[in-house]
């Protein structure tokens, strides 16, 4: 992915690379070093290792990314304790403020005591502390490498839903890469590190007292149609647990959202329309731009089975079988079936094909066949949803002079809808806005409105196009008829996307928990409650396709 307001991390990064450096030079003329040389990137290194201490080879682990993360927290709290300084505040300070803390050591006398780097003289003169302290270093040091490389390179991911089932499965715990597609410049910077979540029981885990704009580093991959993706999910902030809207209308009738993109819930689906495309999906065939899109690993479908008796967990392991759930006609089935004298249990299996022909003969499926249909009359897709919020996307919008025919489409039938580039000039219409309108004005903040057929832009002056900031994205899940993806909630602005799965390097078997008194899935919050029923050997250090 490209580099975006990359003129804007130089500019911060050079800005924290001379307050960091004003201090350190500072402390290379008390240790007897030229001061200038605190100045030149790479080769400060090699001066800096030899002030605390360390040996030559150090420089080499400097020079490998990912790497040098934890060697820099070495070399920095080395270079503290080599001019005294001690205290656990003083070392986090210096550590993970750096740009901070060493320029006001700049202006304070400083004498050098020794390499803290080396054993001998560590040993001899740094002061012991006891095992409070000693757990703070520990936390510290872990904080500070595990969340510098989950902030730049790589991330760890847990598939906490069946929507990418067969091939994602619940349970999988995933490598993500950062630094392929791009480092995204984490958004909130000041947060509980290494797990950086947005509440710890119920209390935000972060300040947005300092909130960075979106930049991104530039990648030496490129998103390419069907690639799986882990990215923030959009509408994370639509509306709170009470059903609350995490919106703030602002005077001029736009929108201004409460939680940092970065702090949305990640999620993974597959990325199968990119900037530029035009998607629709026919039969629930994916074409783009009127081409078909094909289909990669095992395709999840829906059938609907006749069960003698209730679904267990065992069989649900026993068949390699992710979830389940029941039709909306499932009282009627049952009802029909007893005036025949039968007695059924009608489910909506999610399997591929394969699995399928397997569960024809198994002893307790009376009978099994595919169930593809859907209305979808009783759903509220996009662009259907984003009208339904009008009052918050479009508050002055003028609807009445064109229809939705898109209120008809569904799963299976769906589209067309464009994808915006960084950079692209869209001539805006009525029948565009519709969908357009979500990308513009929450996500780029552009408080266009739609007044009597016409748009208008900041001070009410009238406009007829739109550049956009930022391209966007178009994901699906491989479970096609369980998965709440962009058919739901629209696009994915490139500023939500977090990173690119490698591989799985671990897999836990589990399956969906039943209460054996109601044979129900059990939940809690509203979220599926799944139970561990051993190891998928077969998926550790397994690529991901």
């Amino acid at each position: 992915m490209e580099s975006f307001n990359s003129d804007l991390f130089l500019i911060l990064w050079i800005i924290a690379f001379s307050l960091t450096r004003l201090g350190l030079s500072k402390m290379f003329k008390a240790a007897g070093e030229n001061p200038i040389l605190a100045w030149i990137p790479i080769l400060s290194w090699w001066y800096w290792v030899k002030i605390v201490g360390r040996p030559k080879w150090y420089m080499v682990g400097m020079v490998i990314p990912g790497v040098n993360i934890l060697f820099s927290f070495n070399i920095t709290l080395d270079i503290l304790r080599s001019f005294g300084k001690n205290g656990y505040w003083e070392q986090l300070l210096g550590t993970v403020f750096s740009f901070i803390y060493f320029p006001i050591l700049a202006f304070k006398s400083l004498k050098f005591y020794g390499p803290a780097g080396n054993r001998e003289w560590k040993e001899a003169n740094v002061p012991k502390h006891d095992g409070m302290r000693e757990w703070g270093d520990a936390i510290l040091f872990a904080a500070y490498v595990a969340g510098g490389m989950r902030a730049l390179y790589f991330d760890l991911y847990q598939i906490p839903t069946p929507s990418m089932e067969s091939n994602l499965m619940v349970g999988d715990y995933l490598v993500v890469s950062r630094a392929k597609i791009g480092m995204r410049i984490p958004m909130t910077p000041i947060t509980v590190p290494v797990l950086a979540p947005k509440q710890i029981m119920g209390f935000k885990a972060y300040t947005d007292l300092v909130e960075l704009p979106y930049m991104r580093l530039p990648g030496w991959y490129t998103i390419k149609n069907n690639d799986i993706i882990v990215f923030n999910w959009p509408t994370d902030d639509d509306a709170n647990a009470d059903g609350v809207s995490d919106y703030q209308e602002t005077s001029n009738g736009g929108i201004e959202l409460k939680l940092p993109a970065d702090k949305k819930d990640n999620y993974v689906k597959r990325c199968v329309g990119i900037p530029g495309d035009r998607i629709k999906l026919i039969g629930g065939q994916i074409y783009i731009n009127g081409k078909p899109l094909p289909r990669v690993g095992k395709q999840q479908k829906r059938y609907l089975a006749l069960m003698k008796t209730p679904i267990t967990e065992d069989f649900l392991e026993q068949n390699d079988l992710g979830d389940f759930n029941f039709p909306p006609n499932a009282q009627l089935i049952q009802e029909a079936a007893q005036k025949t004298g039968k007695y059924i249990i009608p489910y909506h299996l999610y399997t591929w094909p394969e699995n399928f022909d397997k569960l024809k003969n198994h002893p307790e499926v009376l009978s099994i066949f595919p169930d593809t249909l859907d209305e979808g009359f009783q759903r509220i897709m996009f662009p259907g949803n984003v009208r339904y919020q009008g009052n918050l996307l479009d508050n002055h919008a003028d609807t009445s002079i064109y229809d939705f025919p898109h209120d008809k489409w569904n799963l299976n039938n769906y589209g067309e809808v464009y994808l915006p580039k960084r950079g692209e000039t869209v001539v805006l219409t009525p029948a565009n806005w519709d969908f357009l309108k979500l990308a513009i004005n929450k996500y780029e903040h552009a408080n266009i409105e739609f007044k009597s057929g016409k748009f208008y832009g900041e001070g009410g002056k009238e406009i007829k196009s739109y550049q956009f900031k930022m391209g966007y994205y178009w994901m699906m899940g491989d479970n096609r008829y369980n998965s709440l993806d962009s058919r739901y909630w629209g696009y994915v602005p490139e500023d939500h996307i977090v990173g690119k799965p490698l591989f799985t390097f671990f897999s836990l078997r589990k399956v969906m928990a039943i209460d054996p008194e109601t044979n129900q899935p059990v939940t809690t919050n509203g979220n599926m409650e799944y139970k561990v029923k051993g190891i998928r050997w077969s998926k550790i250090l397994s690529w991901i396709e």
